[in-house]
């Protein structure tokens, strides 16, 4: 599934079923930067709380939780870079 990069978001490949992606990928070197790791949650109290453990376990902000409606109503997430520098985002989407 592709998706046009548009405002800074690089364009991307997303694998699933065909109707949603669960693994996305983007052009770039192999690097921390260029890996972007995605998890379902059940729901926005399940975001909440990934965001906050992982700050509390060494990780640093990237996004905070909150509604991402440049990608669609009902799309909510929270991302963070882990020690490394890998980005791990976790979304709800209703």
């Amino acid at each position: 599934m592709p998706y046009k990069g548009e405002n800074g978001h690089p364009d991307l490949w997303g694998f699933g079923d065909g109707k949603r992606a669960c693994f996305w990928l983007k052009q770039g070197t192999p690097d921390p930067g260029s890996i972007h790791w995605g998890f379902k949650a059940a729901n926005n109290a399940q975001v909440d709380e990934f965001y906050r453990e992982a700050l509390a376990a060494g990780a640093k902000d990237n996004i905070s939780p909150r509604a991402r409606v440049e990608y669609y109503p009902g799309y909510y997430a929270a991302a963070v870079f882990d020690p490394d520098g890998y980005s791990f985002e976790v979304v709800h989407k209703s």
